[in-house]
């Protein structure tokens, strides 16, 4: 490979120099950005090792200039001091991984090994390292990143837990978009949402005559899925005789149709979820052991909203762009109100928070969403929950209300009452007769 290296520590460049090229590849150093630029377009790098902290430049500025230039190759980041902020940009922004300093010897032979195996050309121009659905920049979610790197070169099985609504699936979907069968399928299956033999039918396929109504064969999801990825969802609400039939897929790759005494061969890589806790499911005999440690090669747990708090501003904007863009609206959340997001408890989760802006932005009679706002949504969305007898208040009371309000804010000022709304002076007649509402009060 054509690897090179940005660092501006001249012991360090040579010590990873040394190691390189001692490893069979060809290296060249750069101390600064413009080092870089002077020859770099000529090399083609197809692996970089970059500080991130350079004395000319920052060290995510050399990393977008890289990945601008060469979107294939592997850029690995390397750091003493790691800050969630620097080192979860860094990843977001196309970086592979990184590497902690002073860097250890058997860990970069390792990742040349990697890199050897990922066979860096052979990957889809469909690809562009850029962020993924996945937002967050807190240590539990830095952690997550750190592992979908490492993972995701690989043809590995992975096991995905954490709670309901916490992006499980968005997990699954980074691991296979950036690894080495992103040019094949992603298929995700719900278990706990099929019966048993619709959930086998769906995977494995069946033969004519396996059951009433099997008129023809029939290719399952595993077959379908060859050289991509399934991803198992709730893979612990399966029975025990189909985690029977899951581990031979695993252990043996190949499959048995129903209705079959022939094996097919399958080439698909396995991610499954859970949101329980496994282990007591083996205990209780719900959960094969074996099944177990042959899913679990690798395990990411993916933190609840309540372990990472601080991502909320970040996702509350990103979800309310998304609901503005679906609208076609413009509507802002006031600091208030985002602390507010900040403090008020999400047992559903990202999901949930999701759902709950979306809410906002539908019902919102003004651009400005502000903590009375909030506050209300989040009551009535409480009272929903625990309270069938509680009658909902229309949405056309709702809105006499707030005109009403902003009426009496401004002293039945139609003008500055219809700016506050966000609407036109005439708009605002058109609603209050509508409403019943008496303007000339």
């Amino acid at each position: 490979m054509n690897v090179i290296v940005i660092d501006d520590d001249a012991s360090i460049c040579r010590f990873l120099e040394t190691a390189t090229s001692a490893a069979g590849h060809t290296c060249r150093v750069a101390h600064t950005l413009a080092d870089a630029e002077g020859f770099v377009d000529d090399y083609t790098p197809q692996l970089a090792l970059l500080d991130l902290y350079l004395k000319d430049s920052s060290g995510l500025d050399v990393l977008r200039f890289l990945r601008a230039r060469f979107p294939r190759c592997g850029i690995v980041m390397m750091t003493a001091h790691a800050s969630i902020e620097t080192v979860a940009g860094a990843l977001q922004h196309g970086a592979d991984e990184y590497l902690g300093k002073p860097v250890r010897l058997e860990d970069l032979l390792a990742l040349f090994k990697r890199y050897e195996r990922r066979s860096v050309e052979a990957r889809p121009d469909s690809v562009v390292w850029t962020p993924t659905a996945i937002i967050g920049t807190t240590k539990p979610m830095l952690d997550v990143y750190r592992l979908i790197a490492r993972v995701a070169p690989t043809n590995a099985s992975v096991l995905v837990s954490g709670p309901s609504g916490s992006g499980k699936e968005l997990v699954a979907r980074a691991i296979h978009t950036y690894g080495l069968r992103s040019r094949g399928r992603f298929i995700a299956v719900n278990c706990g949402a099929l019966p048993e033999q619709i959930l086998e039918n769906e995977l494995f396929g069946h033969e004519r005559g396996a059951f009433t109504g099997a008129d023809s064969s029939t290719s399952g999801l595993f077959e379908a899925s060859k050289g991509g990825t399934i991803f198992l969802d709730e893979i612990t609400e399966t029975s025990l005789s189909f985690q029977v039939k899951l581990l031979r897929v695993l252990q043996e790759g190949e499959i048995r149709k129903l209705g079959s005494s022939k094996t097919i061969e399958v080439d698909t890589r396995i991610i499954a979820a859970t949101n329980k806790p496994i282990g007591a499911l083996i205990a209780s005999g719900q959960f094969r052991e074996d099944l177990y440690y042959r899913l679990a090669v690798v395990t990411i747990p993916v933190p609840s909203l309540a372990e990472r708090r601080e991502d909320i501003p970040l996702l509350a904007q990103s979800f309310l762009q998304r609901a503005n863009e679906k609208s076609g609206r413009s509507t802002y959340l006031t600091p208030a109100a985002v602390q507010a997001l900040v403090e008020l408890s999400w047992p559903g989760n990202v999901r949930e928070l999701e759902n709950f802006i979306q809410r906002l932005v539908i019902l919102a009679l003004t651009e400005e969403i502000g903590l009375d706002e909030v506050r209300n949504a989040h009551q009535n969305n409480g009272y929903l929950l625990q309270r069938t007898d509680v009658p909902v208040v229309s949405l056309k009371d709702a809105e006499r209300d707030q005109i009403l309000k902003v009426l009496k804010e401004t002293d039945g000022n139609r003008s500055l009452a219809a700016r506050r709304l966000g609407i036109e002076r005439k708009t605002l007649y058109v609603k209050a007769k509508r409403l019943g509402i008496d303007l000339n009060l």
